[in-house]
């Protein structure tokens, strides 16, 4: 199995052309101008993710030892998702997985350089997984992963997938944040 680590706290794909990309909603922060358009595969992908975390989380799981009953919906974040993007971009583009970024990001500048108003509690990254199926089986067999798509607080989620310019090698990111002050 590859390795996923876990933490509590320029898209360049050769040969784009423009019926291949979509316009995504990431928020206005200047920082996210890279996040959209995204090819339309990766946000097809993004997407399937999302629908297969709502998909456990309205079942309930056991993580570990521990028994998660059903809970909500997360909502999606347009400014997670540009978070998301870019960290998953840098994961494709970088040999291991880490959650600091380009310029020594962290989650949390991340999700503030996005414009995002809530409490950012998590950040799962996964690279290599070629698909969101593998990726979230991953990261449901592993406890701490799995409990915090489970944890309650949580009200918003961004999904990010990216591929290194070679389509090799891929990174995923899934952040939840727990409230927004708006």
């Amino acid at each position: 199995m590859r390795a996923i680590r876990t933490a509590l706290v320029a898209l360049a794909t050769p040969g784009c052309v423009i019926d291949e990309v979509a316009d995504y909603e990431v928020g206005d922060a200047p920082f996210c101008e890279a996040a959209s358009p995204w090819p339309r595969e990766y946000g097809d992908f993004e997407d399937t993710l999302l629908e297969g975390i709502d998909t456990v989380r309205r079942q309930g799981r056991t993580c570990g030892d521990t028994r998660h009953n059903p809970v909500a919906t997360p909502q999606p974040s347009p400014e997670l998702r540009c978070a998301a993007r870019v960290q998953a971009t840098w994961l494709a583009e970088h040999d291991g997985l880490t959650h600091d970024g380009f310029d020594d990001t962290t989650p949390l500048s991340r999700a503030a350089l996005a414009g995002y108003r809530g409490a950012l509690r998590y950040e799962l990254l996964a690279r290599d997984y070629a698909g969101p199926g593998a990726t979230l089986t991953a990261w449901l067999e592993d406890e701490n992963h799995c409990s915090a798509l489970f944890d309650r607080a949580i009200v918003d989620v961004g999904i990010g997938h990216s591929r290194n310019a070679d389509g090799d090698a891929y990174g995923w990111v899934v952040l939840l944040g727990e409230q927004r002050f708006d």
